[in-house]
C-alpha cells in the first residue's frame, strides 16, 4: 500500500475512539490491513443473518440499523453516525449478523478483517476495555427503547427521538433562524419505524407541531425551534 494511504489509514483510526489505545506498531499494521469502502444512500452495508467476516468504523456518513421479524416486519433500532463503530456482536461470538445495516446517506468505512480484530482483541486491552463501553452504550439505548415504547405514548416517543437527533445530528440554527437544525434527513415513514409508529401518526403530529410552532421544515432539513416545548412533549408520560 503506498505511504500517502497508509497515512490517511492511520489518521482515520486515531479519529475513531476504539482505536486510541493503539500502539503506533499496531497502528501501522491495522493501517496496512484495514479497507476503506464507499457506500451510495439506501446501499445495505451489511444483512441480517449473514456471516461476519468484518467489523466496520463510519468515517463519513450516517447508517440506519434494522431487524426483521420471521414475517418481514421490520424494525429500526437506530441511526449510527461518523466515529461509530457496528459489527462487533457476531465477530465476537462467530454468530450471524443481528441486525441489517443500511446507508441514510452516501458512506465511506474503514473494514477490518475478522481474523485481525480478533487478534487486537487479544493483544489490546484498552481496546476491548472500550468495545465494551461501546456494547454497553448500545444496550442501554435498547433498554431505553424497549422502555419507551411499553410506557409513552407516540407523541413522547416521537419527541424524544427528535430530541435525541437533534443531540447527536444537529447543529445550532444560523440567523435569523433560530433552533436547533437537524443534518440528518430521515422521511415521514422512516421516523414512524424509528418510534414503532404508522407514517400517518408521525405525519399528523408533525404537522401539529409545526403549527404551533415547535418545528420548521428548511432546505429539507427539520428544524426544532422550540427545544424546550419538545422537551416537555417527551416528559409528559413521566409525570
Amino acid at each position: 500500500m503506498p505511504q500517502k494511504s497508509l497515512e490517511k489509514h492511520r489518521e482515520l483510526l486515531r479519529a475513531i475512539p476504539l482505536f486510541e489505545g493503539l500502539t503506533e506498531q499496531d497502528l501501522a499494521k491495522v493501517s496496512a490491513l484495514a479497507q476503506i469502502r464507499s457506500y451510495p444512500a439506501r446501499a445495505v452495508v451489511v444483512t441480517q443473518g449473514e456471516p461476519a467476516a468484518a467489523l466496520y468504523a463510519i468515517v463519513t456518513g450516517r447508517l440506519k440499523v434494522t431487524t426483521s421479524d420471521p414475517e418481514g416486519r421490520d424494525t429500526v433500532l437506530g441511526i449510527m453516525g461518523e466515529r461509530e463503530v457496528f459489527g462487533e456482536v457476531a465477530l465476537i461470538d462467530g454468530g450471524a449478523r443481528s441486525a441489517t445495516c443500511i446507508a441514510v446517506e452516501p458512506c465511506n468505512l474503514l473494514v477490518l478483517d475478522r481474523a485481525l480484530f480478533l487478534e487486537l482483541l487479544g493483544n489490546s486491552p484498552s481496546i476491548a476495555v472500550k468495545l465494551l463501553y461501546v456494547l454497553a452504550q448500545r444496550l442501554r439505548r435498547l433498554s431505553q427503547r424497549s422502555e419507551d415504547a411499553a410506557f409513552l405514548d407516540v407523541p413522547s416517543r416521537l419527541a424524544r427521538s427528535l430530541l435525541d437527533l437533534a443531540t447527536r445530528f444537529g447543529e445550532r440554527a444560523r440567523p435569523p433562524l433560530r433552533g436547533i437544525s437537524i443534518t440528518l434527513k430521515l422521511s415521514q415513514q422512516e421516523l414512524g419505524d424509528l418510534v414503532g409508529a404508522t407514517r400517518e401518526s408521525v405525519n399528523k403530529h408533525l404537522s401539529d407541531w409545526t403549527r404551533q410552532g415547535l418545528l420548521k421544515v428548511h432546505s429539507g432539513r427539520m428544524l426544532i425551534s422550540d427545544i424546550d416545548a419538545v422537551r416537555r412533549l417527551a416528559r409528559m408520560q413521566d409525570d
